[in-house]
């Protein structure tokens, strides 16, 4: 249970005394979608213990917070039913379909430099291809967050 491997970089790594505190009670309280952060490539992952057999999981097909002031990822959830979207950095959750997409209208209303996370295809929006997103994403999303603060 203190090894893990990320399914982005897909390294395997040990977890740190701060993660093994964090998942350790997570584990044994039955919980199956728990998120840190690899060491090697530092992209939020979902924990998987070494061995074990990751979810699906590919940057492209997954969508970027639609929250302002989060860069994290979104995944779908549906190792219990009903299936949800959430995202494992700021901890939102979105129940429904609509008001997921909604949540990307607004965010794209208020942040434009979000435009390149994502495409609509058929009036739903869709994740964008890598590369797509500007190289300072992260710190244009970190302002989001200073700048909510003052509206």
């Amino acid at each position: 249970m203190t090894n893990a491997q990320c399914q982005i970089c897909k390294d395997n790594f040990q977890l740190d005394m701060r993660q093994q505190a964090f998942v350790v009670p997570l584990v044994a309280r039955g919980q199956r979608f728990i998120m840190l952060e690899c060491p090697r490539c530092g992209a939020s992952t979902q924990y998987v213990a070494v061995g074990d057999s990751p979810a699906p999981h590919d940057r492209a097909e997954n969508y970027r917070c639609p929250l302002a002031g989060c860069a994290g990822w979104v995944d779908l959830i549906d190792t219990h039913p009903p299936p949800f979207r959430g995202c494992g950095e700021c901890g939102s959750v979105w129940h429904e379909e609509n008001s997921f997409q909604r949540a990307i209208d607004d965010i794209l209303v208020r942040h434009p430099h979000r435009a390149g996370s994502y495409q609509k295809i058929d009036d739903e929006w869709l994740p964008a291809g890598p590369g797509s997103e500007p190289a300072q994403y992260e710190e244009l999303v970190a302002m989001e967050s200073a700048s909510k603060d003052k509206q």
